[in-house]
């Protein structure tokens, strides 16, 4: 019962607040010590028919405490700590950045209620570029500025500016792999010419060492048999 007169308050309380009783200043510093510690965060998940949103969720509200924001659409909500339950709401816009502004109020006695605290939730979109530009989807390219996958606040430059800049990065990283990469052929090139120009000096060396192991072979073993007699 107490839960539900909560959210008839709650509810009058947004049709005119010029009517609200306001809380006591004491009153005001008792209740807003938990407010200090209310917190929301986003995270982006996927519901059963495969859509993606972000959940929305406060934090730390107790019985005394609520949040009041303005969606989207411009319509005033409330989060209110229902069961020991953290409050929560589905955003499905991924397209389009949006800051939302939570209101803190308290709930005092005699029904007053004030507000105490607001703090604000930037909730990202996706970038544009991260899903149109084929180059954005390599590994190398994902910490780059224009190739992040979401962004908080729009690019300030234009469009043609950030495809170039996209294209050039992913060139230039590319560009430095090919030249390793022509480096590493070139010296195999270089040994190989090497290798034609003096194989028959080459081979007559090698044969020589042959014959040399071979007479040495031969003298140690005749001296071994001299030496038995």
């Amino acid at each position: 019962m107490k839960k539900v007169l909560f959210l008839i308050l709650i509810c009058f309380s947004f049709i005119s607040s010029t009517y609200a009783l306001e809380c006591s200043a004491k009153e005001k510093v008792n209740l807003s010590t938990n407010a200090t510690k209310i917190t929301a965060s986003y995270e982006f998940k996927t519901d059963e028919n495969g859509v993606n949103y972000f959940l929305i969720t406060a934090y730390n509200i107790d019985e005394s405490t609520f949040l009041s924001y303005t969606d989207e659409s411009g319509k005033i909500q409330s989060l209110v700590n229902l069961d020991g339950v953290d409050p929560s709401f589905k955003d499905y816009n991924l397209d389009t950045t949006f800051k939302y502004q939570f209101d803190i109020y308290v709930n005092g006695s005699e029904g007053c209620i004030s507000k105490v605290r607001s703090f604000t939730l930037v909730k990202p979109k996706k970038n544009p570029f991260y899903v149109s530009m084929d180059e954005c989807k390599y590994e190398k390219m994902k910490d780059y500025y224009y190739c992040k996958e979401w962004i908080s606040s729009d690019f300030k430059v234009d469009e043609d500016t950030i495809i170039k800049n996209i294209r050039a990065e992913f060139n230039k990283t590319t560009t430095m792999k090919s030249v390793d990469d022509s480096g590493e052929k070139s010296n195999l090139v270089t040994i190989l010419d090497l290798y034609k120009q003096y194989r028959v000096y080459i081979l007559i060396g090698l044969g020589l060492g042959i014959i040399i192991d071979i007479i040495y072979i031969y003298l140690s073993y005749k001296k071994i048999k001299d030496a038995e007699f």
